[in-house]
């Protein structure tokens, strides 16, 4: 291999990373994940302590990951054309699939635990769970675009235009609710 082959193939390397990371974490579940979470913890907080609000987030979350998990495998198993698929097999790819719920609520939940434990106080860690949601969707909203190749301004709007999305959906959420 000579020195130009291992310039060449370190941006590839990071491309393929740079690739593989967004189609982990900038997925439609953990868009919508972040989203449920922020809205939880608007709807679910009833004054109670944060210690309260976060196992009633966290509990809530788990709840629509075991239903999703459930209904992706009850979906997709079964006979696709001339491929027959497993119960087992369903059920891998539908913890796969739907892992991005659940890592939408490790951040927020964190910080509510942080509240909780008293390393800062109730109403500081309501507010940063809060805007840690809006955070994600930005950083979300932002790597797809990268990912697509588009200028940084476009780049930029699209990370803007997800937190803002994601901010009227949270408010719709709990006016509805």
């Amino acid at each position: 291999m000579t020195d130009h082959d291992a310039t060449t193939d370190a941006p590839a390397a990071r491309l393929s990373l740079r690739r593989r990371l967004r189609h982990e974490l900038v997925t439609p579940e953990s868009i919508y994940g972040t989203i449920i979470v922020s809205a939880l913890i608007v709807v679910v907080d009833d004054g109670e302590s944060d210690f309260d609000l976060m196992v009633g987030v966290a509990s809530t979350v788990l709840v629509f990951w075991l239903a999703h998990v459930f209904a992706f495998t009850v979906a997709h198993h079964g006979r696709r054309g001339d491929t027959q698929i497993g119960v087992g097999e369903a059920l891998g790819r539908a913890l796969t699939h739907s892992t991005g719920l659940l890592l939408a609520a490790v951040v927020p939940v964190g910080v509510l635990g942080l509240g909780a434990i008293g390393v800062v106080d109730e109403v500081s860690a309501y507010l940063a769970s809060l805007f840690v949601g809006v955070i994600v969707l930005f950083l979300l909203g932002l790597l797809a675009f990268v990912e697509r190749g588009a200028r940084w301004y476009s780049c930029l709007a699209g990370g803007m235009a997800t937190a803002l999305l994601g901010v009227a959906v949270i408010v719709l959420k709990a006016v509805f609710h």
